[in-house]
């Protein structure tokens, strides 16, 4: 009872057990039976790093099926590795984005709650008494102790379908519940909030922690449905466009969906694609060791798997890069202790997915705090694209399409300038600037001209 969190979650809240906790997420007859297909039913996947090494040194991850039984549960917990989980059931074996289909949880990681002086944990108090007495935080049907943090979890009534639109509202409204909970009263990192996917995963309950003992969860609400939770965020952030898994069929798709239906289920077209050369993936890791800072390490390896996937790069390949960076960004200096860990990288590498290839380059460059300048000839030669555009002017002028031919010779800005001159002789450089908004330096490289 060494964990503050934890003995005070015991001392007022029932505790569960491993397999009865996941029973709650996923109940009885959603997940696949063992080696029974069934339409519509998908299997929970754990990730699990053992202390096996590969031939290269590096850690061996191991990827567990977790069929209706939940059997694996039991033989996961008896081992000391790290694993991790999403409340989320996906189809095939590999836990991507594009693979989840169902989501049974929005789950909140916590870190860094406040105790004060060594025995009071004045954070997880002040967390219950938002939600309790103030009501400014919807209260969590479980919360698990996980070592240094807490994990937040909000079980649905009804699991919520991940259709692509539905992903884009859950992860915004995902993103104002984290910055609200993650408040001064409540945690020490404040100014550090970690805002995480709608796909991450969460320490296993019943698995070793950092500390050497074992994640524990403790009952202490209802399942919650999302016109709950959205109570507690601006309207901007509410979300409700979505089909709860118990009422949807393909045909409810098909109607609700469209464009989807049409593109994936009818034409079975992937999702776009396009691949960059491998100088992008050795760019960034280069920019990464000069320059990723405490704060934005997990966003940095994230945008690593982004680039990864640009161009081509095997994902094994990208998870021994992934980890060896790991013990590079950990020695970085931060004031207080945030070790960079396994958990960080797993939940970083979801993003090696169609998905996030089209993330923006000024998203890329505020989360990673590393400053991106545009390359508008994607990634090309100027000699090489020269030849592209002229290509396509080509094609288009030979379609009867309009083209635009280039500035002529002779600047906009010069003209605008000269004309002034000629209609007002007696004006000044500075009359010109407030007449025409020409910037001060552009007037004054062309007056005299």
């Amino acid at each position: 009872m060494e964990n503050i969190l934890t003995k005070y979650l015991y001392t007022y809240y029932d505790e569960l057990e491993p397999k009865e906790f996941y029973r709650a997420i996923f109940p009885k007859g959603e997940l696949q039976e063992k080696g029974i297909y069934e339409k519509g039913k998908y299997n929970a996947i754990v990730v699990e790093v053992t202390k096996e090494k590969k031939k290269n040194g590096k850690d061996r991850i191991l990827r567990h099926t977790i069929t209706d039984d939940l059997e694996r549960i039991d033989e996961i917990v008896e081992r000391d590795n790290f694993c991790l989980i999403s409340p989320i059931s996906y189809v095939g074996k590999e836990r991507r984005s594009d693979n989840a289909r169902v989501l049974y949880a929005l789950t909140i990681d916590l870190d860094g709650v406040i105790i004060k002086n060594g025995d009071d944990p004045f954070g997880l108090r002040t967390l219950f008494h938002q939600i309790e007495n103030i009501n400014r935080i919807p209260m969590p049907t479980y919360i698990v102790s996980s070592g240094t943090g807490l994990h937040l979890y909000y079980v649905f009534e009804k699991p919520i379908m991940l259709f692509p639109n539905v992903i884009k509202q859950l992860q915004k409204y995902k993103r104002e519940l984290t910055r609200i909970v993650w408040q001064g009263y409540i945690t020490e990192f404040e100014d550090n909030v970690q805002y995480e996917s709608l796909f991450q995963g969460f320490r296993v309950v019943g698995t070793i922690t950092k500390k050497g003992e074992r994640a524990r969860a403790f009952e202490t609400g209802k399942r919650v449905d999302m016109e709950y939770m959205n109570q507690f965020v601006d309207e901007e952030f509410k979300t409700d466009d979505f089909v709860y898994k118990s009422n949807l069929t393909l045909a409810k798709a098909k109607e609700k969906y469209p464009d989807w239906y049409e593109k994936r289920i009818v034409k079975k077209q992937p999702k776009g694609t396009w691949v960059c050369k491998r100088n992008l993936y050795e760019w960034w890791k280069k920019r990464m060791l000069k320059e990723a800072k405490t704060g934005h390490r997990y966003y940095c390896l994230m945008m690593l798997a982004v680039y990864a996937r640009k161009s081509g790069i095997e994902r094994e390949e990208l998870e021994n890069d992934a980890f060896t960076l790991m013990e590079i960004l950990d020695t970085l200096p931060a004031d207080k202790d945030n070790p960079f860990t396994e958990k960080d990288v797993i939940d970083a590498l979801q993003a090696y997915d169609d998905r996030y290839i089209t993330y923006p380059i000024n998203s890329i460059s505020y989360l990673t705090d590393i400053h991106i300048k545009k390359n508008k000839r994607n990634y090309r030669k100027q000699k090489e694209h020269i030849i592209v555009m002229n290509t396509m002017k080509m094609l288009k002028k030979q379609l009867g399409e309009e083209v635009k031919e280039g500035r002529p010779k002779g600047s906009t800005k010069e003209k605008i300038v000269k004309e002034y001159r000629k209609d007002n002789p007696n004006a000044r450089k500075c009359d010109c600037i407030k007449a025409t908004g020409l910037d001060k330096k552009t007037v004054y490289k062309w007056w005299d001209n």
